[in-house]
C-alpha cells in the first residue's frame, strides 16, 4: 500500500542527521513538503537539498525566542503544519544521580521536554483549525526501563514526553488530531555507535531480533503514524527496540 502525503506540510526537528534525517526523507518521499529544523543549519540544509521543496530552519530548542522565530518563518513560508515530528533532543551519558549537575539537568529538560512542549503549543491551534493533524513525539526505551547508558535527566525528560503525548491526545482528539509517541531502543546513530564501540556483540545478544536498529526502522514507523493509515490511533507509545523491552 502506497502512503501518499501529497499536499501535507511536515516539520521535523533534529532533521540534520540520524533518525530525524531519515524521518524527513521518508516523509518527503511520500509527497509531503518538509521543514527541517535543527541547531545545525548546515546539516539541515543538506537534508532539505535532498527533498523537493525542502526548507531548512535554524532553531535552538533550548531558547524559546528561537522557537517563536522558527514558528513565524514556518507559518510565513508554508502556511502551517499538518505533521509535526518532535525528534530533536540531547542525550547525555551519565551514571548515578550525583553525576548530573543542575546546569546539565536544566539543559536536557529544556531541550528535550520544554522544547517539544513549546513547539506543540505554537502549532496546535492551526492544526485544530484545519481539523486534521499528526504529532509524533520521540520518547525512548530509557523512559520505559530507566536509563541504561543514558543519564537520569535524559530518562526523566523522555518519560515526561509520554505524559505530554497522552494529555495532548485527549485535548486534540476532538479536533481530528492524533498525538502519539515512539520509544526507540538501541539505534545505530553516530552517537550511539561511539558509545557502544567495542561492545556491539553484547548489545546485539541482548536484543531478541539480534541486530541493532537502523534509523530507517524508526522512520518507517513514524511514516505510518504520520499518515491517514493511523487516523484511529492516538495517545499510544510505539516501542521500537527489536524486543529488548516488551511492555
Amino acid at each position: 500500500m502506497q502512503i501518499d502525503l501529497s499536499g501535507k506540510n511536515a516539520l521535523v526537528t533534529g532533521g540534520a542527521s540520524g533518525i530525524g534525517r531519515e524521518c524527513a526523507l521518508v516523509l518527503g518521499q511520500a509527497g509531503a513538503r518538509v521543514a527541517i529544523v535543527d541547531i545545525n543549519l548546515e546539516g539541515a540544509q543538506a537534508t532539505a537539498a535532498a527533498l523537493a521543496g525542502g526548507l531548512a530552519i535554524h532553531c535552538d530548542l533550548g531558547n524559546p525566542d528561537s522557537i517563536y522565530a522558527m514558528r513565524d518563518r514556518v507559518m510565513a513560508e508554508m502556511g502551517g503544519v499538518d505533521i509535526l515530528i518532535n525528534n530533536a533532543g540531547i542525550i547525555s551519558y551519565r551514571q548515578g544521580i550525583k553525576a548530573v549537575t543542575l546546569e546539565e539537568w536544566d539543559l536536557v529538560i529544556d531541550v528535550n521536554l520544554r522544547g517539544a512542549f513549546l513547539i506543540c503549543r505554537e502549532f496546535i491551534d492551526q492544526m485544530k483549525a484545519r481539523g486534521w493533524g499528526k504529532i509524533v513525539n520521540f520518547s525512548s526505551m530509557a523512559a520505559r526501563v530507566g536509563g541504561i547508558e543514558a543519564g537520569l535527566h535524559y530518562s526523566v525528560s523522555k518519560a515526561g514526553l509520554i505524559g505530554l503525548t497522552r494529555t495532548l491526545a485527549r485535548e486534540a482528539g476532538p479536533h481530528g488530531i492524533c498525538v502519539t509517541a515512539v520509544a526507540p531502543g538501541i539505534i545505530a546513530t553516530e552517537p550511539v555507535k561511539r558509545q557502544i564501540a567495542g561492545h556491539e556483540s553484547a548489545y546485539i545478544n541482548s536484543i531478541p531480533l539480534r541486530r541493532l536498529g537502523e534509523p530507517r526502522d524508526v522512520a518507517n514507523v513514524v511514516l505510518f503514524l504520520a499518515s491517514p493509515l493511523s487516523d484511529y490511533v492516538t495517545g499510544i507509545v510505539v516501542d521500537i527496540n527489536g524486543g529488548m523491552y516488551m511492555g
